[in-house]
């Protein structure tokens, strides 16, 4: 809950369902204060769809949205809500968040991996720091354990071409898919896990996403 301390500050907001809650895309839902806001930004009247003269036309909802009649959109947050209920929500959250923070300690406990940034929900950005890159970081007095290093670029350099080749040869191997991508804080693109969905990830999950890196990637 503190992750969204000020909200109620906000004159709206958006959030992803089919993200973090797992549910089927295309689930994005718009909170807004105004009631009429969507409609008029939206609504392009057309007189063949939509007519307030109708029975019921207040509840055609059609002329609110870009994507018109696409509105069984919203059926599936509906039915995730009904399912699981605002308490079983809230519990997926939770085990989401103290998922991310033991994921996160155990970056920073191995000495194989770094995190890239402090981690933020539900993103954990990370290396993977060979022998020889654990060296170069240690005469170069940082601290690997850091949640936000600064790394120089030569260092950096040689980051971004072990991010590429260790995530090619685990998509090779056909043992894992995990991306790589940039960061504003880093010049070296880094490894980044998204806790989504509704797999519950344990901490088993994770000592066998890092051995797998430390398996193929020793030899870089």
């Amino acid at each position: 809950r503190s992750l969204l301390d000020g909200i109620q500050h906000a004159d709206s907001f958006t959030f992803n369902p089919h993200k973090m809650l797992g549910a089927p895309q295309q689930t994005t839902a718009f909170i807004s204060r105004h009631k009429n806001i969507l409609k008029a930004a939206n609504s392009s009247g057309a007189k063949y769809l939509f007519d307030c003269r109708k029975n019921g036309a207040e509840c055609d909802l059609g002329d609110t949205s870009y994507t018109c009649g696409r509105k069984a959109d919203s059926i599936k947050l509906w039915a995730l809500w009904k399912y699981y209920g605002p308490h079983g929500i809230g519990q997926m959250v939770e085990r989401k968040a103290d998922s991310l923070s033991l994921f996160a300690r155990m970056i920073q406990n191995h000495d194989s991996f770094m995190l890239a940034c402090n981690p933020w929900p539900f993103n954990v950005n990370f290396y993977f720091l060979p022998k020889r890159i654990q060296n170069m970081l240690k005469e170069c007095g940082i601290d690997a354990t850091s949640k936000n290093p600064s790394i120089p670029d030569d260092i950096s350099r040689q980051l971004a071409v072990v991010s590429v080749q260790l995530k090619l040869k685990l998509h090779q191997s056909g043992k894992m898919l995990i991306p790589y991508q940039p960061l504003s804080n880093q010049t070296a693109d880094c490894f980044r896990l998204v806790l989504a969905g509704k797999k519950i990830f344990v901490e088993s999950d994770y000592h066998h996403i890092l051995q797998l890196m430390l398996e193929y990637g020793s030899t870089l």
